[in-house]
């Protein structure tokens, strides 16, 4: 087994779907199993088509986190945020019976116009893109009653920086083997890691790199409102911001359909 370095990290999981439901119920089992905590990221079309699945990982104590992934929320107008996530917002509450307190655009980009309108909604955390390198950071911006997560950001070799994610790595080249060098040689003391349904979800290599970084013990896994206490209060100016993102068209090394399946039937 790979030893980490001798780091005491306090980190979040993030699980972002995209419809992959399989994906999502072997992530949820997991989580359920080990008695960690994590977000769920989902859109509304899985929501609408998947409510019952959605409603169970919600009542199982996962947070569910509303998306748009459709395009990037930077540089949007204030009528077409605020619709698209007012709507977003009803059908989570709909479907999980419950405030849904934390939006994600994709990319996790926002802007401005995103705090008001998260802010106008009651929505309280909004993801960020990584902007501090690999260390997650939480600000509060002063004007606005709404907290950012800004989610670990690592570089690739080729394609700049992403998050410390299974798609992001993968979307830029990078094998397992490479993204594992990269869980065990973290220095950092909080991060937000990352996973796909629709890779590490199903596939096995990627989805056995997380099993070892779990197994290995150096994280504390915390809840949202855990994770988000005590954020960097700042005005809204002075919080850094990352709008790079260069892996628009994602050159895998290994395409998906060549990964290996997670044996589904032995679990």
């Amino acid at each position: 087994m790979q030893q980490h370095k001798a780091v005491n990290i306090e980190g979040m999981f993030l699980i972002i779907d995209h419809g992959n439901v399989n994906g999502l119920e072997h992530w949820g089992d997991e989580f359920e199993r080990r008695g960690i905590p994590a977000v769920i990221q989902t859109n509304e079309h899985m929501v609408s088509q998947k409510c019952g699945l959605i409603k169970r990982l919600s009542t199982r104590g996962l947070e569910i986190c509303g998306a748009y992934n459709e395009r990037p929320f930077w540089n949007e107008p204030y009528s077409f945020q605020y619709e698209t996530m007012s709507r977003i917002k009803n059908k989570v509450e709909t479907c999980i019976g419950k405030p849904m307190r934390i939006f994600g655009s994709k990319y996790s980009a926002y802007d401005e116009v995103t705090l008001r309108v998260a802010h106008d909604l009651g929505v309280v955390y909004v993801f960020a893109r990584g902007a501090t390198g690999a260390r997650a950071l939480v600000f509060k911006p002063e004007e606005y009653n709404v907290t950012l997560l800004s989610v670990s950001n690592v570089p690739s070799k080729q394609l700049g920086t992403g998050s410390l994610c299974d798609q992001s790595l993968w979307s830029r080249g990078a094998a397992p083997d490479e993204f594992r060098e990269i869980l065990f040689n973290l220095e950092e003391d909080r991060i937000i890691l990352v996973a796909q349904t629709h890779l590490s979800g199903v596939k096995l290599h990627w989805w056995n790199v997380y099993q070892d970084f779990v197994d290995a013990g150096v994280v504390t896994w915390k809840s949202l409102d855990e994770f988000a206490a005590n954020p960097i209060v700042l005005p809204n100016a002075q919080i850094p911001v990352n709008t790079e993102v260069k892996y628009l068209t994602p050159q895998p090394r290994i395409p998906l359909e060549q990964e290996p399946e997670c044996p589904f039937e032995d679990q």
